[in-house]
């Protein structure tokens, strides 16, 4: 047909390969000390293995360049916390966590050590998070609804930046993410379920080059305020019908070069919906609607 117009697609040899495999082994354990106090604590063991494998074609010689990387070594991580129950129906609690990201764990890629080029080296430390929580929960309405209210922080350390003159990485990151989440959670009746929750994101670089096109200092795309809402209720006949909104505060763009990217994306709010209907004790038929209005946000 010489109105059809094609191409071919042509391997010219480039390829790409990356692979983590991981074994790991943690035990948990609660202490009981009394009706009033209880001590939790966790230790897990990580062992991991990168492997990646790249062919790079030089544009000007036509010479392919094979590079072959492996990277293993083992992560301890782990968490604790104290629980006081002043009451039958209430507790609070403190509580710390750790957890770890080696070079090349959130995309599968590593890059020679030493070379200063790129934020996959594989003679750099594991990213490292260290988490805090100061909490309470309480159970209401005859223990059917949960309230729960906390206070957090994040911090993160070794993160890989790049020097905005040189161009080359360095691991003197670091940022952190605090704020308070609050929650509602249970049966206000037999039938009538709710789940409602509050966050807010106070979020920071500590150290290292801002992360947002206009060089101000908080995360992108972070909303500082978040909320979500879901209810269902159990209709008499076998169906269940449900809705609920998302709130998300605005979000301010990182340095991600993107054409046409906005500088930010207002607060928003989506509905969604679903309902539900029970043939029998084994089979549900189930139906979501997601942004139930059609609403343009990002």
């Amino acid at each position: 047909n010489p109105y059809v117009i094609g191409y071919n697609r042509i391997p010219n040899g480039t390829t790409t390969s990356g692979e983590t495999t991981t074994v790991g082994a943690y035990v948990f354990d609660t202490v009981k000390f009394n009706e009033q106090w209880m001590l939790t604590g966790g230790l897990r063991y990580d062992h991991y293995s990168t492997k990646f494998d790249s062919t790079a074609l030089n544009a000007t010689s036509g010479v392919l360049t094979p590079t072959n990387l492996k990277l293993s070594d083992s992560l301890w991580s782990g968490k604790i916390g104290l629980v006081y129950k002043p009451t039958e129906n209430g507790s609070v609690y403190a509580a710390y966590g750790t957890a770890a990201q080696p070079p090349g764990g959130s995309n599968f890629q590593l890059a020679a050590g030493g070379t200063g080029n790129s934020a996959a080296r594989t003679d750099f430390l594991p990213q490292k998070a260290k988490t805090y929580e100061l909490g309470t929960k309480w159970d209401v309405l005859n223990k059917h609804v949960a309230l729960t209210a906390a206070l957090y922080r994040t911090d993160v350390s070794n993160e890989v930046v790049q020097d905005s003159v040189s161009q080359q990485y360095y691991q003197t990151g670091k940022k952190r993410v605090q704020g308070i989440e609050l929650g509602v959670s249970g049966a206000i009746t037999d039938n009538w379920g709710v789940t409602t929750g509050f966050t807010t994101m106070n979020t920071r670089v500590l150290s290292g080059p801002s992360v947002l096109a206009d060089g101000s200092t908080a995360l992108a795309y972070t909303p500082k305020r978040a909320f979500t809402l879901w209810t269902t209720y159990q209709l008499p006949f076998g169906l269940t019908i449900g809705g609920g909104a998302r709130y998300n505060g605005k979000l301010y763009r990182g340095t991600d070069g993107a054409v046409g990217t906005p500088a930010y994306v207002e607060s928003y709010w989506v509905v969604d919906a679903m309902a539900s209907y029970r043939i029998n004790k084994n089979v549900d038929l189930q139906l979501n609607v997601y942004n139930l209005f059609d609403k343009d946000y990002v």
